[in-house]
């Protein structure tokens, strides 16, 4: 049932109209029930359903209905998938096959005609693997039109084979870096540059978008994994560049240029450059507004984060709140940015509660959201006890986190958690010494700063509530000031 609500949740307005057409035109009675399901889940009633659609409780019913209208569906959403979303590639396959007709009935002349056509549309949006049925079928029938200049039509075909097959490769890449980097703490660097390395991957203009898309999402998830999006920048940088190069194709891969823009607001918001993540933000905006909103529902939660997290940063902590209330479907990551606006707007009560909502173990977040997601929402938690008073709950948070991840933490060299623990359990057994010179210089001695424009932004935000701390100033003006800097 969950699976089928998601499936509704997600569909537009003109979908659901579509939808009603495409199910009325399968069913065979006028009082078939896989309608009245669907409306009822459309508007938000998921409970007591047996007896609203049969009068009884007929649960072995339910199931079945619920099944047949999850197959519904998702025969819907491929059939109107292909009507709409594909509809330059889906006329170009069909040229493709009557120009296949046209040769099989002799009419050779119009098959070349449109195949000549096709081919040049289809070299225009990049979709090497169609083009790669296109010269196969050119080159069997090539030697039927004397004007078809076969060392020509050879070299375009190889050179199409590249490019398709390096978009095979990056696939495979991408492939085996996730499964390394998921089953273990494995030197993020290493794995990357080993997998590109053994498949010849380099950046270059020949990428479409869903390619730039790839590497640019590898060089982002590096990012996050390392907390070091400074050294993503310049990366990143490049392949937008090639992207911005092939602007004119952008509404045709409309899904792919969207993300891309997600992923330049996320770095340049990552490195503290606000302007620029707005820059992309809007963009990115507007690119949603396009077909109708067709994404909007797909992509408008990352949209509404990330622009939640912008005004949070740049002194709207109220509007950046707000924002976040408009996302429909909260992920972890969302959850622990509700939970970190509340905490700078000093609503721990507030923070407590959405925490309890976090409720799964770290294992189950580690899986899903990565190990560095574990620990901030670790020491997030510390600090809401903290603020709260609950010593015995601070002292047991801080021993567990410590024998869970301490060694982790030092084979990864991350010790400047540990030192942040240990400040903290320090402030919380003698609050009346944050203040001191001996504290401050304990701090400076704990951490291996790297520079304001390097060091993470999530990282200045912890530091800033021990600095609030031992300068007594409110949290969220120290926060601003560190990362306005």
């Amino acid at each position: 049932m969950k699976e089928l609500m998601l499936l509704i949740n997600t569909m537009t307005s003109e979908e659901r109209l579509a939808f009603y057409a495409f199910a009325k035109a399968r069913n065979r009675r006028s009082d078939v029930k896989n309608i009245k399901l669907f409306q009822l889940i459309e508007n938000g009633v998921t409970t007591n359903l047996a007896n609203r659609l049969y009068g009884k409780e007929n649960q072995n019913a339910l199931y079945a209905l619920t099944k047949r209208l999850r197959d519904n569906l998702i025969d819907f959403t491929a059939s109107h998938g292909l009507e709409t979303e594909s509809d330059e590639e889906m006329q170009l396959l069909k040229s493709l096959l009557a120009s296949r007709i046209f040769f099989e009935k002799g009419l050779h002349e119009l098959g070349f005609k449109i195949l000549k056509k096709a081919i040049q549309k289809a070299r225009k949006l990049e979709l090497y693997a169609l083009l790669n049925e296109m010269y196969h079928t050119l080159l069997q029938h090539a030697h039927k039109n004397p004007s078809v200049q076969l060392d020509l039509v050879v070299e375009e075909y190889q050179s199409n084979l590249k490019n398709q097959l390096a978009e095979a490769h990056l696939m495979t890449a991408y492939a085996f870096i996730k499964e390394d980097l998921q089953t273990g703490d494995k030197d993020v660097e290493e794995v990357i540059d080993r997998h590109l390395k053994t498949y010849g991957i380099k950046l270059n203009d020949a990428f479409g978008f869903k390619s730039l898309y790839t590497l640019m999402t590898i060089a982002v998830e590096a990012a996050t994994l390392k907390s070091d999006y400074y050294s993503a920048a310049h990366f990143m940088e490049e392949a937008y560049h090639i992207v911005n190069t092939k602007k004119e194709l952008a509404t045709r891969h409309l899904y792919y240029h969207i993300a891309i823009l997600r992923l330049m607001s996320t770095t340049y918001f990552r490195n503290k450059n606000f302007y620029k993540a707005q820059e992309f933000l809007n963009l990115m905006g507007s690119q949603l507004k396009l077909e109708n909103g067709k994404y909007m529902k797909m992509m408008g939660d990352d949209y509404y984060h990330l622009k939640a997290l912008i005004e949070i940063y740049t002194g709207e902590l109220l509007n950046g709140i707000k924002t976040l209330s408009h996302i429909n479907y909260p992920t972890a990551e969302s959850e622990l940015t509700f939970v970190m606006a509340h905490f700078q707007n000093k609503n721990y009560k507030q923070c407590s509660k959405i925490m309890r909502d976090l409720s799964h173990s770290d294992d189950y977040y580690e899986k899903r959201v990565g190990f560095n997601w574990v620990v901030k929402r670790n020491i997030i938690e510390i600090l809401i006890l903290i603020e709260r008073n609950e010593p015995d709950l601070v002292e047991s948070r801080i021993h567990s986190f410590n024998k869970r991840y301490r060694k982790r933490l030092k084979d990864k060299d991350e010790v400047r958690v540990l030192s942040y623990l240990k400040l903290l359990r320090l402030y919380y057994d003698a609050p009346h010494q944050v203040t001191t010179e001996a504290f401050y210089n304990k701090v400076e001695k704990s951490f291996d700063w790297i520079g304001a424009d390097r060091e993470d932004i999530f990282v200045m935000s912890f530091y800033a509530w021990l600095k609030a701390k031992m300068q007594s100033r409110p949290l969220y003006e120290v926060t601003l000031e560190l990362t306005n800097l």
